[in-house]
């Protein structure tokens, strides 16, 4: 049996469904390793600390030019921007930015900050072109509880092989990091540490992009965890593993379908529905695909793999009637959806999950095998076709109708919880 199928043995009811081979999500079609630094094209010093958080320098005097022009001269090369500490100074604070074709590297112990003058724009770094990278092991931080304004923290857009690596992203005003059109995204070791209660930011969007993968990292944020969504075009290939999602809205799918999603791939990640201090997710999602008639589209070949929750409130949500959202009209369809191997436990209170298709003609398509959830309430459940296997909640509602599969291969999973 090839690996990229799992062959179904389905029985719906009393009746023998013929045999059907459904097509295992296998992500990113590139080969995707650990970055590496690139060659230093410029060097800039720190003039400032981060005892000025609060009370940043003008922006007169403060480091946007300087910054904007090494990434200028160093644009298109593939080398990097380095920013680093001058003795007690370890902080540069600017308005918004532009790069493409570039690097800019944010050393050990340094901070940049946004200043309070590019709370106007769109977002405080821009990038665009090919090989650009934000890079750490330093932080970016938005400044966005001190800041009028509502931009993005990073946007990147029409990309070719867009790396962030090893770097902190915090305090955004929106969105931390946002990626739409191109081919090629890499988010690997990324820390994104906002509260859960901040609203609309969102850690990382995947927008209307073919070949993405986020590894190893952690996500704190006050919105979806991940979102993978289609607001220009469609968005095909992505792989989210080994990842932490820590009080977010969840790994979303959505609300943005209208162009079609198809190969996603999510395995072995941790979904948390509150922080270590005990601050919960105010809208606390685990599986999230999320769609609806004015923004709607194809979801196709999508699978979960060895996903581990504890303290979220929404288990698993298939919702295509999820409410109004921007875009072009179109029917939301999700089919060939697979989650084998999901475990909660210690689920918020009044813990549920949903099961939603959009109509009879418009089912959602699901399977779920070795599911254990510490609760298995539903709501508001229709238009489903479900196959089981070793799953402990057998959806049920108007239109739904659930089989028994076989030939589904692994287990539920074996979850070290941190807290």
């Amino acid at each position: 049996m090839k690996a990229s199928q799992i062959i179904l043995a389905a029985v719906a009811l009393s009746a023998t469904v013929s045999l059907t081979a459904q097509t295992l999500a296998t992500g990113d079609s590139r080969t995707v390793s650990q970055p590496s630094y690139p060659t230093v094209c410029q060097t800039l010093t720190a003039n400032f600390t981060t005892s000025q958080r609060s009370s940043p320098p003008s922006s007169s005097s403060d480091d946007t030019s300087r910054l904007q022009n090494a990434l200028t001269a160093c644009q298109g090369t593939g080398k990097s921007v380095v920013l680093a500490t001058s003795g007690s100074n370890n902080a540069f604070f600017t308005g918004a930015l532009n790069m493409s074709g570039v690097a800019l590297v944010v050393n050990s112990g340094v901070t940049l900050y946004g200043n309070d003058s590019y709370s106007s724009a769109s977002q405080l770094i821009s990038v665009t072109g090919t090989n650009a990278a934000i890079m750490g092991p330093g932080t970016i931080d938005g400044r966005g509880d001190l800041i009028s304004g509502t931009p993005r923290l990073i946007n990147a857009k029409s990309i070719s092989n867009f790396i962030a690596y090893n770097i902190t992203l915090q305090n955004a005003a929106k969105m931390h990091l946002y990626v739409e059109g191109g081919s090629g995204f890499t988010a690997w070791g990324v820390t994104i540490n906002s509260g859960p209660t901040t609203a609309n930011t969102d850690g990382i969007d995947i927008d209307s992009l073919t070949n993405a993968t986020v590894y190893g990292s952690s996500i704190t944020a006050g919105d979806d965890g991940v979102a993978i969504k289609t607001n220009s075009a469609a968005t095909s290939n992505v792989t989210i593993s080994g990842t932490t999602f820590i009080g977010t809205h969840g790994m979303s799918i959505g609300s943005q379908t209208m162009y079609g999603i198809t190969n996603v791939l999510f395995k072995n990640n941790y979904v948390y529905g509150k922080t270590s201090g005990g601050t919960y997710s105010t809208n606390n999602n685990g599986i999230n695909i999320k769609s609806d008639i004015d923004c709607g589209g194809n979801v196709t070949q999508v699978t979960y793999t060895n996903t581990c929750m504890k303290y979220v409130k929404h288990l698993l949500i298939f919702n295509s009637n999820y409410g109004s959202c921007s875009g072009t009209t179109g029917t939301p369809y999700f089919t060939d959806i697979i989650v084998n191997g999901v475990k909660t436990t210690s689920s918020q209170s009044s813990a549920y999950s949903t099961f939603n298709g959009y109509s009879s003609s418009y089912p959602l398509g699901l399977y779920l095998a070795n599911v254990s959830l510490d609760t298995t309430t539903q709501q508001n459940s229709q238009y489903a076709s479900v196959g089981l296997e070793n799953s402990n909640i057998t959806p049920s509602g108007t239109g739904v109708s659930t089989y028994t599969v076989t030939n589904i291969s692994g287990s539920v999973p074996t979850c070290s919880f941190a807290y």
